[in-house]
């Protein structure tokens, strides 16, 4: 039987978008789904329902709340570090005299943002050797005496703010400076024939209106530093660093499913961690609609 070709004209919009929910079936809602039923089972080879038992094991658990500590240092030095930094940057930028070399720059700050983070924790793992690293070799050119920086839980963090700034800061530059470009000029010339200084045109046209591009960029941040895995893995010899102090949520997850076998409390950590992860968003998202 002949389908009319009014009929196909109704159904082509299905069947047009039909690739992406048979996609997100399979890919997104199918694992969500089954790694939450695992979550509800204990064991490997013989499994035992046990509820929300694992659950409560992970709210009790030292070791995770450890890893979202280490992730709760590392957002700072992001948020309070990197991106001020970034938006200075992005400011000089966007000034007239450099229009012609834009193109340059962004291409200089992208670059590290594409580089292997196996590459960049191999080279900031020599950088921050405590017998030939370089920047050990700086602070002795200063007067100043070697620290270890992967081998001291105190110096651990700061070392991969470091590697975090380095590898992220062009990133956040580019998302600050396509900000900037979307601030009509027109506000800044009436704000300079009004009498408004420098710091005045920033702190009540500028910066007001970044508010939407800064909520993404420190929501990106928040959730990078979280999900920080592949350099701080690797900085830590393939362990969690001394006192677990390079261990995050992701890493712990992967070490109890793929270590310790137990995939039913790692895809609990998942969830809690997603949990958590989803009540900062909505607060920020909240605030942010608060002061607009």
């Amino acid at each position: 039987m002949f389908i009319k070709p009014s009929h196909w004209l109704k159904l082509a919009p299905f069947l047009f978008i039909s690739p992406f929910f048979i996609h997100f079936a399979v890919f997104n809602l199918y694992p969500t789904v089954y790694g939450f039923w695992v979550s509800l089972y204990a064991g490997v080879s013989k499994l035992t329902f046990v509820g929300f038992r694992n659950y409560g094991f992970v709210l009790q658990d030292e070791k995770f709340w450890k890893s979202m500590w280490n992730g709760l240092q590392l957002t700072g030095g992001s948020v309070f570090i990197i991106l001020p930094i970034a938006l200075g940057v992005a400011l000089l930028i966007n000034q007239p005299f450099v229009e012609k070399r834009k193109g340059l720059f962004a291409t200089f700050f992208f670059t590290p943002n594409m580089t292997s983070a196996v590459a960049v924790a191999i080279v900031f793992g020599l950088i921050f050797n405590k017998q030939f690293g370089s920047l050990n070799v700086i602070l002795s050119f200063v007067g100043m005496s070697s620290i270890a920086w992967l081998e001291n839980p105190r110096w651990t963090i700061p070392a991969l703010i470091l590697l975090s700034t380095w590898r992220y800061l062009g990133i956040n530059i580019l998302y600050f400076l396509a900000g900037l470009q979307n601030i009509p000029s027109e506000l800044i010339e009436a704000a300079k024939m009004d009498g408004a200084n420098l710091f005045q045109r920033f702190w009540r046209i500028t910066l007001p209106l970044l508010r939407p591009i800064l909520t993404f960029i420190v929501f990106q941040a928040i959730i990078g530093s979280f999900n920080m895995f592949a350099e701080a893995y690797l900085l830590a010899g393939g362990g969690s660093g001394p006192d677990n102090s390079l261990l995050f949520p992701t890493m712990y997850l992967y070490e109890q499913a793929f270590r310790s076998q137990n995939f039913g409390y790692s895809s609990a950590i998942g969830y809690v961690f997603t949990f958590i992860l989803l009540a900062i968003g909505m607060l920020q998202l909240r605030m942010f609609q608060e002061r607009k």
